[in-house]
């Protein structure tokens, strides 16, 4: 048994991966959302993939709400933790929203993700706290943690969208050289160091994108494809990568994905995609903090 921000979990094995390589969530008791125990310094949320429209609680309809669901980012997620459980013998913490987005937007604060329903308070209170007892449990135990917040998109370009918290013309600017503030906030700031420095952890050759691109992933921003070119739509990251990888998670370092649905989010795609993110996440861990799972 763990208990993750005041909310008790009673941890089971593993099933058996099914012919979908997924494994079992947890649902807490109410079932809006659901938990994966970890087992490597990596927590993956997933805010926007629950289908569940509750018939109690008025759809959203405050300023700003977007209620398009991110279809089949929970199916791509436990894939991704089944792949890596069966190729590596770790995986990673999932944080699962099995809620439509009509009841509540995972991925904004609190007042703009319920429209002010106390009901769906709750259960955004629920989803974040997992969130934050995960990263927690991980950095006490490793000393660090990458943060991933799994999202999908519509756009017409089919390639990842990675999200370090840069808007577009942001990645033009620094991809040509431009020196940011010293203020400036992106969530790659704890990996930079004396040697790694941000140009080459967005766009170099060993960056995230540049290796996914490499595994046949298209993604921006990478060495392949740095930046977004005018009139191309691209998400650079939200509420939940500033909350996580921000002052108050030290430790943490991350970054957003918006997946695109073909060869990434349908149904073949999926575990060609989970077995490129674990091999290019595990030498990521390797090459910046020294980490690989245990020797099987």
């Amino acid at each position: 048994m763990r208990i993750l921000a005041g909310i008790i979990i009673f941890c089971v094995g593993m099933a058996p991966l099914t012919a979908q390589d997924r494994v079992r969530l947890i649902d807490l008791p109410n079932k809006w959302n659901s938990f994966l125990q970890g087992s490597m310094p990596l927590v993956i949320s997933v805010p926007h993939g629950g289908t569940n429209n509750l018939e109690t609680v008025p759809d959203r309809t405050c300023e700003g709400a977007v209620t398009v669901t991110d279809m089949y980012t929970d199916e791509l997620a436990t894939v991704i933790a089944g792949r890596m459980e069966g190729a590596y013998g770790v995986r990673p913490y999932l944080v699962v929203c099995n809620l439509s987005r009509k009841d509540v937007d995972q991925n904004r604060e609190v007042a703009e993700a319920t429209c002010g329903n106390e009901k769906m308070e709750r259960s955004w209170a629920e989803f974040h706290g997992l969130i934050d007892g995960a990263l927690k449990e991980a950095v006490e135990r490793y000393g660090f943690c990458l943060y991933i917040d799994l999202h999908g998109h519509g756009h017409a370009e089919q390639r990842l969208e990675v999200g370090y918290l840069f808007e577009e013309r942001e990645l033009e600017r620094l991809y040509r050289g431009a020196v940011l503030p010293e203020d400036a906030a992106f969530s790659l700031r704890r990996l930079m160091c004396d040697t790694v420095d941000l140009q080459r952890l967005v766009f170099g050759p060993r960056s995230f994108g540049t290796r996914m691109a490499e595994a046949g992933f298209p993604s921006v921003p990478s060495l392949q494809d740095p930046f977004p070119q005018p009139g191309q739509k691209f998400f650079g990251g939200g509420y939940n990568t500033k909350r996580y990888t921000g002052a108050d998670h030290p430790g943490v370092f991350g970054w957003q994905i918006e997946s695109n649905m073909k060869g990434v989010r349908d149904k073949s795609g999926r575990p060609l995609f989970a077995d490129a993110f674990g091999r290019v996440v595990l030498d990521l861990l390797r090459e910046h903090r020294g980490w690989a799972p245990p020797v099987r």
